[in-house]
């Protein structure tokens, strides 16, 4: 897939703090300015009040160096990237997170999207900063998980190079047909696909997309000889399948929606572990015969590695108590996510589990984003 722009960057950088001056008394650099003492023209007294003064700034400067790193997280305010364009699902769960967290922890948390490289440029950029407290990002399926067996070299490792707080959300896939097409249960649809090998084509948003992994889980379970067509994104893969080119449609499921209450699509089935929240009437692919079945877009809230636990831990607690919060839950559920909450050990050890699957899934399809 397509690399995308850097978005804008906001930045909130504190002014270097000038240099103390050196033991030889010569070439003293405050600011941007470089300054030539001689001290040793100095009369005796006016060498030694001169030397005080010297100590005392030393001492002080020292002083606001140890008050700054011993000031109280978050004094300043807090960057949330997001690895995405604005407007799609990880970006609307970013800014309502945003918003309640900056209520929650007093201090101003600003959205910076990084998209390009689905999800790698912003997620690099993360790994990559200082882990004070001051750098999250949205981690997620893709970025965290999946990527790992699609790009090679990845930028960065999705377990060592961040600590991570925990989940936030999760949505599952919707398999959906043009209504015109003969099958209206996924029963039904892995039957005609098992008759006619390779006659059928499936439509998701991208090689490695949420919806391009679901199928090939199924496929391996299923023992499905389906084609992939993968699109530039969501829209236009729906756009084909509502006209008829391709007969089966696989994305996150909010997508479908509008299309689904209009009568151009129909659902036979979700990937979650529960039925959608969208959709609660259609049966999940695990309740259609494949017990345990589950492949969701997720999303988590993470740092860099090095992250000191006392701000790991406030972090959790913080955002674990405004996913509580009915005025954040609406809006979330509203778009088809459900909240999810994990400890910081506990997510970390969903996102190996997660690599493992995705690793193998991609392996045995071949799956490779170059």
């Amino acid at each position: 897939m397509g690399r995308g722009e850097l978005g804008s960057i906001e930045s909130f950088e504190i002014p270097e703090q000038a240099a103390c001056p050196s033991q030889s008394g010569k070439n003293h650099r405050y600011g941007d300015t470089m300054q030539t003492f001689d001290t040793n023209a100095l009369p005796n007294p006016k060498r030694r009040r001169f030397a005080a003064g010297v100590a005392l700034f030393a001492v002080s400067a020292g002083h606001l160096s140890v008050s700054r790193a011993d000031a109280p997280w978050p004094d300043r305010p807090i960057k949330l990237v997001v690895p995405f364009p604005p407007g799609g699902t990880t970006d609307i769960t970013a800014r309502v997170l945003a918003r309640a967290l900056a209520e929650q922890l007093k201090q101003s948390v600003i959205v910076e999207n990084r998209a390009g490289a689905s999800g790698n440029i912003g997620s690099a950029f993360v790994a990559h900063a200082r882990p004070d407290g001051y750098t999250l990002v949205m981690s997620g399926v893709g970025t965290h998980a999946a990527n790992v067996a699609l790009y090679h070299p990845m930028p960065y490792d999705p377990v060592q190079d961040f600590t991570h707080i925990t989940s936030v959300t999760s949505s599952p896939n919707a398999i959906a047909v043009n209504p015109s097409f003969p099958a209206k249960t996924l029963a039904q649809l892995v039957d005609l696909i098992k008759r006619n090998p390779n006659k059928y084509n499936y439509a998701s948003p991208g090689t490695g997309s949420s919806g391009n992994l679901a199928v090939e889980l199924l496929k391996q379970q299923a023992g499905l000889q389906i084609q992939h067509i993968p699109y530039k994104g969501a829209a236009q893969a729906a756009i084909d399948v509502i006209g008829g080119q391709i007969p089966v449609l696989v994305m996150v499921a909010d997508t479908l929606k509008p299309q689904v209450q209009a009568g151009k699509l129909r659902i036979l089935a979700t990937t979650g572990a529960k039925r959608s929240l969208l959709f609660p009437d259609i049966p999940t692919v695990a309740e259609s015969g494949y017990p345990g079945f589950e492949a969701v877009s997720w999303t988590g809230l993470s740092a860099p590695a090095g992250l000191p636990a006392a701000i790991r831990d406030r972090l959790f607690e913080a955002t674990k108590a405004v996913l509580l919060r009915p005025d954040v839950i609406e809006p979330l559920e509203r778009t088809g996510n459900s909240i999810d909450i994990r400890s910081p050990q506990e997510f970390t050890a969903f996102i190996e589990s997660e690599i493992k699957k995705w690793e193998k899934v991609a392996a045995q399809a071949h799956l490779r984003v170059s």
